[in-house]
């Protein structure tokens, strides 16, 4: 009963936490925090008010029909001398997603262009090579520009950014921490998987040089009517990479290497 504990002493309801993972150096602790469709500036029923930690509530328009709201796009917090006996720590959300044209003010807060935006961070995992911090996205809202995907970001450290005070109809107004935002240099977009995936689950070789993750359900929004045309499929993915096309999508493990034998992300 962990989630009825948290109620009963005040703990703060996050956007749907999934990965959680620890910088190999710096020791803080990075948290994805996926979406939530049910965060508002003005909520009603079993809805959640914005806080701090959650800011975001806005509608995102999907393929110029399907409409959604809430936090659409999620984020990463991490925190900094976290420990399970501490009674506070300090924190920061390290990265907003976003698509790259949103309102700066009120969503896309961490500055993200057309090279590295990205939706709903669901698996996050450091890897110990080389200290890099890989991002994969688990989503439907960003689809209709771009599959789910895998990011490879070299983070700061909380409290290298600033803070920003996001302001909604009816006087709500919430103030947030925001992570220094990325460059060119620091986030970019290294994987893109087939359509209608989820990229999840990573690891390496001990020496960084084979990297393994996983691409699951391509095509899942494929309806057991047209099981019988292949054209219909969601996606093909393996087949349509030369596996013999038309068959049925598959779930795999894909493994990535450097041309040139060197650490993957250098």
């Amino acid at each position: 009963h962990t989630r009825i504990a948290a109620d009963a002493v005040g703990a703060t309801k996050m956007d749907r936490p999934e990965w959680v993972d620890v910088h190999p150096t710096t020791g803080e602790l990075y948290i994805t925090m996926t979406n939530n469709s049910s965060r508002r500036s003005a909520p009603t029923g079993t809805q959640t008010l914005v806080d701090a930690a959650n800011p975001r509530a806005y509608s995102d328009v999907r393929g110029g029909t399907t409409v959604n709201s809430g936090n659409v796009n999620g984020h990463i917090v991490r925190f900094k001398d976290a420990t399970p006996e501490g009674t506070s720590f300090n924190w920061d959300v390290y990265l907003f997603g976003a698509e790259a044209g949103s309102n700066p003010a009120l969503i896309n807060l961490s500055g993200l262009t057309d090279d590295q935006d990205f939706s709903s961070p669901d698996g996050l995992a450091f890897t110990q090579s080389n200290g890099l911090c890989w991002i994969q996205t688990d989503d439907s809202a960003y689809r209709d520009v771009t599959n789910c995907m895998l990011l490879a970001s070299i983070p700061g450290t909380v409290g290298d950014g600033t803070t920003a005070t996001l302001n909604y109809s009816g006087g709500v107004a919430v103030t947030t921490r925001v992570g220094a935002k990325p460059t060119a240099s620091t986030l970019k977009r290294f994987y893109v998987g087939p359509a209608q995936c989820e990229v999840t689950g990573l690891c390496e070789t001990p020496d960084g040089k084979t990297m393994f993750i996983n691409v699951q359900h391509p095509g899942e929004n494929t309806p057991a009517s047209v099981i019988a045309d292949p054209s219909q499929y969601g996606s093909q993915w393996p087949s349509n990479v030369g596996y013999g096309a038309g068959s049925r999508p598959r779930s795999a493990t894909v493994v990535i290497t450097k041309n040139n034998g060197g650490q993957v992300g250098t």
